[in-house]
């Protein structure tokens, strides 16, 4: 197990109250006295306070049940800089709230050297719009459970970074192909069909930019590909701050580890490419194709996800919300008691409407 004394919350310099990162305004906000203050302000203030700020540790004593070496390996401890709090994290948590004051809470050395994203897009989707978005998709759903749009479910819709790899690259694809056109005419007495058979042969390149992939192996990866895109003329130098007020995880997938995914998408995007130019023809069938892709770069950013993970009859649903574009994705579940009532109203009218055309006079 790692424990931490480097940790960082971001101080209100009205008030001393933890800041957070006010995704309507774009700047560091005090939910105490209502004051916001630009980043440099912030960072200039706090740094200050570090200056002063030492925390020294004498262990006395040990726990007569000790964590096992892989259970140690996962985990971390860390001080809440704001009460002194000490919270126990999995190993790839970097920004998270003290359950004990509910200060926002940073780990940086979860993010230096290395695992320091190049880049961040701050959230533009507050909590509100986040819940806004979900009470929405929910709307004129008759079949799903009350409990799905309470208060204490809206509640539970939570900020966070998710950590990507952008993948800049080139791509090359050749490919073969049968094809036919069918022509069909009649005269007085019959009726043709005439069948050409065609061997095509199309290539396709382009460039491709920003191509993402999530690097958290907590995240489904067809659901962060279901909230895209982002707009990445968005992305902003990373700076701890913009963590404030947020959840966040550091990549524990390697960008090594994406190629083949990359590879897939850049071939999805050249083979569409090629289709564009099969015009005219009845059947198009590919008998060879030889895809090339060079990877030029790959950069490490954190991009804002709104969250809600919830269990309904003891099955897992997941929904999520693009933290810059507000677009959401997610399955509802039903609810089989109002589904059974659904139902049987339903044939209850249906039989009255029977009854009633039985016995009514023609």
């Amino acid at each position: 197990m790692t424990y931490q004394t480097n940790v960082i919350g971001y101080k209100c310099p009205c008030c001393n109250a933890g800041l957070k990162f006010g995704s309507n305004v774009q700047k560091l906000q005090c939910e105490y006295c209502d004051s916001e203050f630009d980043m440099d302000t912030v960072v200039a203030f706090n740094e200050s306070l570090n200056k002063s700020d030492s925390v020294e540790f004498d262990w006395q004593s040990t726990p007569e049940q000790t964590f096992t070496a892989d259970e140690e390996a996962g985990m971390s401890s860390f001080i809440c800089p704001s009460c002194g709090g000490e919270i126990l994290t999995d190993g790839t948590t970097a920004a998270t709230f003290c359950p004990y004051c509910d200060n926002p809470t940073i780990m940086p050395a979860r993010l230096e050297g290395m695992l320091k994203p190049d880049a961040v897009i701050p959230f533009q989707k507050s909590k509100e719009d986040a819940q806004a978005a979900f009470l929405n998709l929910c709307k004129g759903k008759p079949l799903l459970p009350k409990s799905f749009t309470s208060r204490q479910q809206l509640e539970k819709i939570t900020g966070m970074y998710v950590p990507f790899w952008l993948y800049d690259c080139s791509g090359q694809v050749n490919g073969s192909y049968k094809a036919t056109r069918v022509s069909r005419w009649s005269d007085s007495k019959y009726n043709y069909t005439k069948t050409d058979h065609y061997l095509l042969s199309r290539n396709a390149g382009a460039s491709f930019s920003g191509i993402p992939m999530d690097g958290s192996s907590k995240m489904d990866d067809t659901f962060m590909e279901s909230i895209e895109p982002y707009d990445y003329s968005a992305l902003t130098p990373f700076h701890t701050a913009y963590l404030s007020g947020y959840l966040a995880d550091k990549y524990d997938v390697e960008a090594k580890a994406g190629e083949e995914r990359i590879r897939s998408r850049v071939g999805k995007a050249l083979d569409e490419q090629l289709e564009s130019t099969f015009i005219g023809y009845a059947s198009v069938v590919p008998t060879s194709k030889q895809l090339q892709v060079q990877q030029s770069n790959a950069r490490y950013v954190l991009l804002p996800v709104w969250m809600l993970n919830t269990r309904y009859e003891g099955k897992l649903y997941t929904f999520a919300m693009n933290g810059q574009t507000g677009k959401m994705t997610g399955k509802l579940p039903i609810c089989k008691k109002r589904r059974a009532a659904w139902f049987f109203g339903i044939a209850a009218v249906v039989s009255a409407l029977s009854f009633l055309f039985q016995y009514l006079p023609l």
